[in-house]
C-alpha cells in the first residue's frame, strides 16, 4: 500500500482559545477541524485495500464511507452558510451513516451484508410488483417508461447479488440487522452521544412539531403563530461531536480495509486530531461556564 496524501493540520493553541470572546470564534475553529476530519474521511473512502477494487460485501461498507465523506462536506457547506436548520439534518444523516459503518465492521459477515441489502431493496420489490400489476391490468401491454423502470430494477438487484423474488414484500421489520440505530449505537458504546446529541435530530430530518417550533415558527404570548424565515446560527458543539464520531469511523474503516499498514501511517494523526477536537470542546465549555457565571 502506497503513502497517503498530506492533510493540512489545524493548529490549536490553549492560550488563543482562552482569549475567545464570541461563540462564533469557536464555531469557526470547529469548522476548520471538521474540514480536516472530512479530508481524512475522504482518504479512508478512497482506500481500497489489498485489491484494486472492493467485492460486494466490502462495497457496502466502503460505499457508506464515501457517503459519510459527502455528508460531512454538505454539513460544512450549510454551517458556513450559517444555517443551523439544515446543518442539523446533515449531522443526523452523517451520524447514522457512521453508526452503520462501525456496526457493519464490528459484526462483519456476508449474512449481515445481505440483511442490509435486503432491507434496502424492499422498496424496489414493492415497486416492481406495482409495475407488473399495472401491466397485467392492461392485458400485458408494457409502457416504455415501465420497461425502463423494470430494467433499472433488474440491474440494481443483479449488481447487489440479491434476487428481488427472494425479498418478502410483506416483511415490515423496521430495522436491518435486528437492531434500531439506537441499539446499534449502544452495542458500539455510543449510547451517550446518541441520547445527548444525535437522537433528537430525527425531529429535524422528519420535520416534526419540535423542528417547526424550534426553527420555523414564531409564537406570541397568546399562542398564535407566524412564519419564521430567519436562519439560526450553527453552534460548535455539534461539529465537535460529529468530528469525534467521524474520526473514530475513519480509523475503524482504515483498519478494516487497509489493515495495519494503513493504521501505521495514519492512526497517530487521527489520535492527534481527536485530541485537538477535545481541546476545543473543553475550551468552549469553559467559555460557556464563564459567560453564564458573569
Amino acid at each position: 500500500m502506497g503513502g497517503f496524501p498530506t492533510i493540512e493540520r489545524t493548529d490549536i493553541d490553549s492560550g488563543r482559545l482562552a482569549e475567545f470572546i464570541r461563540e462564533s470564534d469557536f464555531t469557526s475553529l470547529a469548522v476548520d477541524l471538521l474540514r480536516e476530519v472530512a479530508s481524512y474521511a475522504c482518504v479512508a473512502a478512497c482506500t481500497l485495500g489489498a485489491e484494486p477494487t472492493w467485492d460486494r460485501d466490502q462495497a457496502v461498507v466502503g460505499g457508506n464511507m464515501v457517503r459519510l465523506y459527502k455528508l460531512l462536506d454538505a454539513l460544512l457547506d450549510q454551517t458556513c452558510k450559517k444555517r443551523r436548520e439544515t446543518s442539523t439534518i446533515f449531522v443526523r444523516l452523517a451520524f447514522e451513516t457512521a453508526i452503520n459503518i462501525r456496526y457493519l465492521i464490528a459484526n462483519f459477515s456476508s449474512e449481515l451484508v445481505k440483511a442490509y441489502i435486503r432491507f434496502s431493496l424492499r422498496h424496489e420489490r414493492g415497486l416492481r410488483n406495482l409495475i407488473l400489476s399495472n401491466i397485467d391490468s392492461r392485458g400485458g401491454t408494457i409502457e416504455p417508461i415501465e420497461q425502463r423502470m423494470l430494467s433499472s430494477l433488474d440491474r440494481t438487484a443483479r449488481v447487489a447479488g440479491i434476487s428481488l423474488d427472494s425479498i418478502d414484500p410483506n416483511d415490515r421489520t423496521p430495522h436491518w440487522g435486528g437492531k434500531s440505530i439506537r441499539q446499534k449505537a449502544i452495542s458500539l458504546g455510543l449510547e451517550g452521544p446518541y441520547d445527548s446529541a444525535f437522537g433528537g435530530m430525527s425531529h429535524n430530518v422528519h420535520g416534526s412539531w419540535q423542528d417547526l417550533y424550534d426553527y420555523h415558527l414564531k409564537v406570541d404570548g397568546e399562542g398564535r403563530f407566524t412564519p419564521n424565515l430567519d436562519w439560526r446560527m450553527p453552534r460548535p458543539q455539534i461539529l465537535t461531536a460529529m468530528g469525534l464520531i467521524a474520526v473514530g469511523t475513519a480509523h475503524d474503516f482504515l483498519g478494516f480495509i487497509g489493515g495495519t499498514s494503513a493504521l501505521d501511517q495514519l492512526a497517530h494523526k487521527l489520535t492527534d486530531l481527536e485530541d485537538r477536537i477535545l481541546m476545543l470542546d473543553e475550551a468552549h465549555e469553559n467559555f460557556l461556564n464563564k459567560i453564564q457565571g458573569s
